[in-house]
């Protein structure tokens, strides 16, 4: 029973090695739950499998230089969604704490009753995601522990580059053949390949395809000298051409390993042409670069440098060959790259304020996407298309601060360190070849996330993970046959009755918690999908039965609570009854979306719009319900001070809002007669200052709704130099537009 238990983890782990990239980089919802529950499966029957057999002794797993570090990582991951003291999270993440604060206070205007501060918070700013991407991580790290524990033999290590590699034979071959082919699609479902010409295999986007390329090839390169394999054969005495005729027979002779080092030789330069087919230059210059590094380490051992010119000459050939069959779109892209890389440097830049804003802790694991439109640039946005920068290193230390950027930077160089050590100390080819191959592809796929998001996309990840165990398992084998061993560290702890009680308690309460997670968000998603799936068909406005279910599996997650909310505003009644109640839905629904995100602008822009539709409760409207309208206004505003659309709506609400404050000298007056002032003391000319301003800045970003505007504008305030206010300074040219066209109102 324990062979076959060690036997299913192990054909587990190769499945997953194949179906991660095949379903589409495992980048959808349904896709990724499967991997991760997977995963976690493998991971508890491999610890029953130690723990419940009274033969095991002791329970041990390879300890590596990194299981501390990997381990912290995932606590520390943890310990942003773990309610901490308000004074402590104040302390750790003062603009967390200021944000939450203020977010909490408007909530509190809103209410009917009496909100209590909390006394404890987290200091992620939302925590669904946080959840989502650390089950993500969890099942990657799963991985690499999986293949450290159960790879243990030259046989099942081969196994597993050999899956790694044909895999990537296959995704290179379908590569080309959507390059080449009239209806490109991935499957199923239509490639975004078209008139591009650019590869992509099963993966949605190329750059990502070339993420994962890179990695295999540079393993598929280390085999092939992993396969170096001396030959003993009789020394015939013949001379001449017959001597070179016989050593081309032996070269292809059954007993040979030649054959095998010719195919893999070739599926490597295969995968390479793919790779330029990608046309992804982050990919290609980090594969260089890796290829480059390579040689020079093969170059730094005598016996070792021919192999530093083989992967030389395979880059050579692959790019020789990849013009022989036509690679002209990868080359014309290539003519953009300075502009391209000025772009992605630009928001990469962008990114550091808001990395030193929270160097402490970070916004949260996943929360980038929702901080960063505070700090996008006005003239880029690099990030709303995707919501990931194209840098996942900084990415990654904004959302967990300088001790989880300190912690990711340490796990990959402490990896690399211990990895060249021994590699230099080795003398065995298989040795030598995979783990070469293998530091390789981290480094090429290290330097590609400088310039791509390749880490979010689970198959990558996953695979990174895979063969960091694989080579960490191959530099330490020697020996062969019954004498084959591993001269890695081993952890061992001595299992009594109740440390295997205890440990299986633990094991079933994390198995659990994993499975739960990951179960209802996958429920919550079919019933009501936020994340985007293209491969699906999926219905976006989902009926109220579906959202509802969505909110009952998963209600931490505020997408859910907003569609809710879309759902009731969507609705039209003429029954003022029906509409009060609507309105009232979807309130209570958007309170409860800013509460679990208070950072996402669009949420506070709608829960602002149904306050200022409160005119059914006229004794609050004016004094409670537009002031706190317009709170929430300035809230949106100030998360995402890009968004041209909110922009302009916030100003279109002012020009209403302007119209039915009274003026300065009329509000005087009132005050005189002793009649109260405004709650906010706004007269007419602060709101029309406030408008003008909202104006400029949405016409800055989008100058072609200018003709709106101003129509909006003169509706309400026939003034040409009102009107004029609204035109940004600096652009003459719209500014003559919109003089023509108050003339022709005028005329």
């Amino acid at each position: 029973m324990k062979r076959f238990c060690d036997k299913f983890i192990y054909g587990g782990i190769v499945a997953l090695l194949i179906f991660a990239p095949l379903a589409f980089g495992s980048v959808h919802v349904w896709a990724y739950t499967i991997m991760e529950l997977a995963v976690f499966f493998l991971l508890l029957l491999w610890f029953a499998n130690q723990l419940l057999f009274p033969s095991n002794k002791t329970l041990e797993w390879v300890k590596t230089p990194v299981n501390l570090l990997l381990v912290i990582f995932l606590v520390f991951i943890v310990m942003q969604i773990v309610p901490l003291p308000t004074s402590l999270v104040s302390l750790l993440s003062p603009l967390l704490f200021e944000d939450k604060m203020k977010a909490l206070e408007l909530l509190q205007r809103g209410a009917d009753s009496v909100i209590e501060a909390p006394a404890w918070i987290p200091l992620a700013y939302y925590i669904h995601p946080v959840v989502v991407e650390w089950l993500k991580v969890a099942s990657y790290l799963g991985m690499f522990f999986l293949i450290l524990n159960t790879a243990r033999s030259k046989r099942r290590i081969e196994i597993l580059v050999t899956v790694l590699i044909v895999i990537g034979a296959f995704e290179a071959m379908y590569a080309i053949y959507q390059v080449f082919s009239n209806s490109p699609t991935v499957w199923w479902w239509k490639s975004r390949v078209g008139k591009s010409h650019w590869a992509s295999g099963t993966f949605i986007v190329s750059n990502h395809f070339a993420g994962y390329m890179e990695m295999v090839l540079c393993l598929g390169f280390g085999y092939v000298v992993a396969l170096k394999k001396r030959n003993k054969l009789l020394v015939s005495g013949l001379g001449g051409l017959r001597a070179w005729f016989q050593k081309a027979l032996g070269i292809f002779s059954p007993e040979s390993i030649q054959p095998k080092r010719i195919l893999f030789f070739f599926l490597s330069i295969v995968s390479g042409v793919a790779l330029l087919l990608s046309a992804s230059r982050g990919g290609i210059i980090s594969l260089g670069c890796s290829m480059l590094l390579m040689s020079i380490l093969f170059f730094t051992k005598k016996r070792y440098r021919k192999y530093g010119a083989m992967a030389l000459g395979l880059c050579l050939i692959t790019f020789i060959y990849g013009l022989h069959i036509g690679i002209d779109p990868t080359l014309n892209k290539f003519k953009y790259s300075n502009q391209s890389l000025n772009r992605r440097l630009y928001t990469s830049r962008s990114m550091i304020p808001m990395m030193l804003d929270y160097s402490g802790t970070g916004v949260g694991w996943g929360n980038f996407r929702y901080i960063y439109p505070k700090y996008v640039p006005a003239d880029f946005d690099g990030v709303s298309g995707s919501g990931y920068s194209h840098n996942d290193w900084i990415e990654a230390g904004t959302e967990t601060g300088i001790t989880g950027g300190l912690l990711i930077v340490m796990t990959f160089i402490v990896y690399l360190v211990r990895m060249i050590r021994i590699w230099r100390q080795r003398r065995n080819h298989f040795a030598l070849g995979i783990s070469a191959g293998i530091m390789a592809g981290l480094l090429s796929i290290g330097l590609h996330s400088f310039f791509d998001f390749n880490m979010h996309i689970p198959a990558n990840p996953l695979t990174l993970a895979a063969i960091a165990g694989i080579g960490y398992s191959a530099v330490h084998r020697q020996g062969r046959g019954y004498s084959e061993s591993f001269f890695y560290r081993v952890r061992k702890i001595t299992l009594s009755r109740l440390r295997r009680i205890v440990m299986a308690c633990m094991l079933l309460f994390a198995f659990g918690a994993g499975v739960f997670a990951t179960g209802r968000h996958f429920l919550a998603e079919i019933n009501c999908p936020t994340e985007w799936n293209s491969t699906m068909n999926l219905n976006w406005n989902p009926y109220l039965t579906d959202i509802q279910n969505a909110v009952k599996y998963n209600p931490s997650n505020a997408e859910y609570h907003f569609k809710l909310a879309g759902y009731y505003m969507r609705t039209r009644f003429e029954d003022e009854t029906f509409r009060k109640e609507y309105n009232e839905h979807a309130i209570a629904s958007l309170e409860e979306a800013v509460r679990l995100n208070p950072v996402h602008g669009i949420y506070w822009y709608e829960l602002g719009k149904r306050y200022s539709f409160k005119s059914y409760d006229p004794y609050g409207y004016i004094n409670r319900w537009l002031p706190l309208a317009e709170k929430c206004f300035n809230n949106g505003i100030q998360n995402a001070p890009k968004d041209a659309n909110m922009l302009f709506n916030v100003a279109w609400y002012w020009v209403w809002r302007s119209s039915i404050i009274p003026s300065s000298e009329k509000a005087s007056h009132q005050s005189a007669e002793g009649n109260p002032p405004g709650v906010n003391s706004i007269v007419r000319e602060d709101g029309i200052q406030i408008f003008q301003e909202l104006f400029q800045r949405s016409l800055k970003l989008t100058p072609h709704r200018w003709k709106k505007a101003v129509d909006r504008v003169w509706e309400y305030f026939p003034d040409d130099m009102i009107v004029l206010g609204i035109v940004p300074s600096e652009n003459e040219n719209l500014k003559s537009r919109v003089l023509k066209r108050i003339a022709m109102k005028n005329g």
